[in-house]
């Protein structure tokens, strides 16, 4: 007797699933799987150029404000220098006036000059002075017995003065008192037959 075969038979409508159905979810999840770990490795990079931009940004301030700082120093630095040479200046001329006021600062107008004169006649030396103080004239040595000094003075405001003739004969010393402004000193003899010779120092104290 024979037996009828069996069928079996699928539901209208459904699938079977195969080889190609696996492939294509593997592909999908492998694309997934990239894309998310593309986003992962992204958020670090996305996260170090950002700090990296903000680092950058303070780098140049900071950059910026020390070149400032170092333009103020140098500019600084320059007004120390110039005032530090003012004061350098004001002490000089401190000092300077300090010297003037107490009459010790000297200068030699002729030092030891040998000087020739017919008989009866004289020799003038002229000075312009800027402080009162004094001159001082030292005849060292003369040829004759009667040679004088005098000190004639033409102040800045008008005034005139003379020390008048002042002898000194073979050696001497005269000193007096001057203004500023211009003074002449001569340097003269009385003879009537022979000239004389004298060696002359002028200084100047104020």
């Amino acid at each position: 007797m024979m037996k009828n075969p069996i069928y079996s038979a699928s539901p209208s409508g459904s699938q079977q699933s195969g080889p190609s159905q696996t492939k294509s979810r593997l592909g999908l999840g492998i694309v997934i799987g990239l894309i998310i770990g593309l986003v992962i490795a992204g958020i670090p990079a996305a996260y170090f150029y950002m700090n990296y931009s903000s680092l950058n940004s303070k780098y140049t301030t900071l950059e910026s404000n020390y070149t400032s700082l170092q333009s103020q120093y140098s500019s600084l630095q320059s007004q120390y220098s110039s005032l530090q040479s003012q004061f350098s200046s004001l002490n000089s001329q401190y000092s300077s006036m300090q010297s003037i006021v107490s009459l010790s600062q000297t200068e030699t107008f002729v030092n030891s000059q040998e000087i020739h004169q017919p008989p009866g006649y004289y020799t003038y030396y002229t000075f312009n002075i800027s402080y009162a103080g004094y001159i001082t004239v030292d005849v060292s040595s003369s040829t004759i017995s009667n040679t004088w000094v005098e000190i004639v003075g033409y102040s800045s405001n008008g005034i005139s003065y003379s020390s008048g003739q002042i002898a000194v004969g073979y050696s001497g010393t005269v000193s007096y008192p001057v203004l500023p402004g211009t003074v002449q000193v001569e340097i003269g003899n009385s003879n009537f037959l022979n000239g004389a010779t004298e060696t002359v120092t002028i200084t100047y104290t104020y």
